[in-house]
């Protein structure tokens, strides 16, 4: 082919995909005339998924990219619900139908839900019975459950560790195919598992396990390199044996920090990959499963100020993340784990490394890349796939558990497709989940009770207030004929309209923040420009506020406006372009990234 004519390629990450049809040795529920094996929506109700609806996500956006004439697809982890053997046996059915059907050719790596250590873990989720009561189905036959009807041990629910766990997926690109032009591992061209054994320490030093790495590096067709990373870690627990539960620490929050300390020999390999595909002319494009820089727009540090330490802020890289990644010569890397859709930047020097961090399938906002490879340039589109309608054998069987449970699903049975499902989904966990386990008590309850005037109203309240009188001042501050003056004038100035700030709860406000952390430019879609607007100007209050109290409500709340502004004016992550040669990321999309006093109202 010409040169820089590559195929596109298609990226997919965290599919997390269930299969309802696949046989985990529990009868199920008939509906439709097919038995099917569904999760309960009370689950997907209080977590950071959802999981029914993702066999229907995949197959919607595998039948997408056939559509479009792309033949090759990246799997960036978690491709799986949780590793069960019969769901990796699922989507290999999946995977093999679209290679027979259309020629496409898939490329996977391993995410902490895949797979796990070297001997694998237990598994147990609860399943559904014709009443609307469930079962629990656990390949651990010990495990009690008090609510469920039945306990019932399966094998196939077991999450299988390396290299069982690849057996079933080998097939995309974890072991040698004919017709890859190139393929080679950090420890050479052997495939065999026992060729690719690393030692790994626990922390005091009197534990070493050999396990396998997964890593691989593929030329798919001409010109092309993708090094696929197997960034999982399993370190080994003190004090805990070889074989015994525990004895391996879960790689979910342990990601690129803990490769510096235990994986350096891929360090060493990317590097000479590096050196070798400049030398050769080729493209090489960087996969793993976990960032390697922060998705979240620099909001660290203030994510710590307000919450502490947070599960998602446990799983940011260091900045030492960064600098060994183009001291061995990456510039460009693709991300999953988080569902955050973001694009990332880090400078050192004249150098320069790009994290694009991908949604899931099977959560707000919902959307696949496909990456174009020019000669000096990547074009990324993101495609969403919330025009997917949603499958009415599901909404009935939820209408079975929630008439006997009495289940709040929100707003997410209220809506006919699977955007809609997503967006009043992850506007349901705010109250369901975040707020619960995440947020201060405090601000929690403020955020219960206060509107958007509310908070403006507090922004314009010079003298420090605590959280424990806000709502009282902001009370108060609504009766303030004075202070209410100078609010509408404010808003007046900034063009938006004052009457509309009581119709927005603080609820409301923090499920739009909570949509703009997850998705950047794709939230856009769903907030409308009106309400972008008048969160910028109560914002621009709380910016010019000076407040000497950091634990005032105002000071706290000036940070929650802070990071929501700057999850709105990140880097473009919608559709964008990279220039490999200066690192600089320009969108294409007109209206994109526009800053906010460009939106005005609708």
């Amino acid at each position: 082919m010409p040169p820089f004519e590559h195929p596109r390629i298609a990226v997919i990450a965290d599919a997390h995909f269930h299969d309802p049809y696949a046989d985990y040795g529990f009868p199920g529920i008939v509906q439709g005339g097919r038995r099917v094996t569904f999760r309960l929506l009370a689950d997907t109700a209080r977590s950071t998924r959802v999981f029914n609806e993702s066999y229907f996500a995949l197959y919607h956006a595998l039948d997408d990219i056939a559509r479009s004439g792309i033949r090759h697809v990246i799997l960036l982890g978690d491709y799986s619900d949780d590793g069960q053997v019969e769901t990796v046996k699922g989507v290999k059915r999946v995977l093999d139908g679209y290679a027979a059907r259309y020629g496409m050719r898939f490329y996977a790596t391993v995410g902490n839900h895949d797979i796990f250590g070297a001997s694998g873990r237990h598994r147990a989720k609860r399943f559904m019975n014709e009443d609307g009561s469930y079962s629990v189905v656990s390949s651990d036959p010990q495990v009690r459950d008090r609510g469920a009807r039945s306990i019932v041990a399966s094998e196939r629910m077991y999450c299988q560790g390396y290299p069982d766990g690849l057996d079933a997926v080998g097939d995309f690109g974890f072991f040698p195919r004919p017709g890859d032009l190139h393929w080679e591992t950090p420890f050479g061209a052997d495939g065999d598992p026992a060729a690719r054994l690393y030692d790994v320490h626990s922390p005091d030093g009197k534990i070493t396990r050999s396990l396998m790495d997964a890593s691989y590096l593929i030329e798919p067709f001409p010109g092309v390199w993708l090094l696929m990373i197997d960034a999982n870690v399993f370190v080994p627990v003190d004090g805990v044996a070889a074989g015994e539960a525990g004895d391996l620490a879960d790689s979910t929050s342990a990601g690129w920090n803990a490769m510096l300390t235990h994986k350096q020999f891929i360090f060493g390999w990317i590097k000479d990959v590096s050196a070798r595909a400049r030398w050769l002319g080729k493209t090489l494009l960087a996969f793993s499963h976990y960032p390697v820089l922060d998705p979240l727009d620099g909001t660290l540090d203030d994510e710590v100020s307000l919450l502490g330490r947070t599960g998602m802020s446990e799983r940011i890289p260091v900045e030492a993340v960064a600098e060994a990644l183009i001291e061995a010569g990456i510039d460009v890397h693709f991300s999953g784990h988080l569902h955050v859709n973001d694009t990332a930047r880090y400078r050192s020097g004249s150098r320069f490394l790009i994290n694009v961090a991908m949604p899931s399938l099977v959560a707000f906002p919902g959307a696949y890349k496909v990456i174009t490879i020019g000669e000096h340039h990547l074009d990324i589109e993101t495609v969403g796939i919330e025009d997917m309608p949603l499958n009415p054998e599901l909404r009935q069987t939820y209408d079975r558990e929630i008439v006997p449970s009495g289940l709040d699903a929100g707003g997410m049975l209220d809506v006919s497709d699977y955007g809609g499902f997503l967006f009043e989904h992850l506007g349901h966990l705010v109250g369901r989940r975040f707020l619960k386990r995440e947020w201060p008590m405090d601000i929690a309850a403020l955020v219960r009770s206060l509107d958007l005037a509310d908070l403006a109203a507090l922004a314009l309240t010079e003298k420090p207030v605590a959280t424990g009188d806000a709502a009282h001042a902001a009370a108060a501050a609504g009766n303030d004929k004075v202070l209410q003056g100078r609010l509408a004038a404010r808003l007046k100035a900034a063009g938006a309209r004052p009457e509309l700030l009581r119709d927005i709860s603080a609820m409301e406000f923090l499920a739009d923040w909570y949509r703009l952390r997850m998705g950047s430019d794709l939230a856009l879609d769903w907030i409308t420009r009106e309400r972008m607007a008048l969160y910028q100007t109560v914002g621009r209050l709380y910016a010019h506020g000076d407040w000497a109290d950091a634990n005032a409500a105002q000071a706290r709340f000036a940070l929650i406006f802070r990071m929501f502004e700057k999850y709105a004016s990140g880097l473009p992550s919608g559709n964008f372009r990279i220039d490999r040669t200066s690192g600089a990321i320009g969108s294409r999309d007109p209206m994109a990234n526009a800053p906010l006093e460009r939106l005005g109202t609708s």
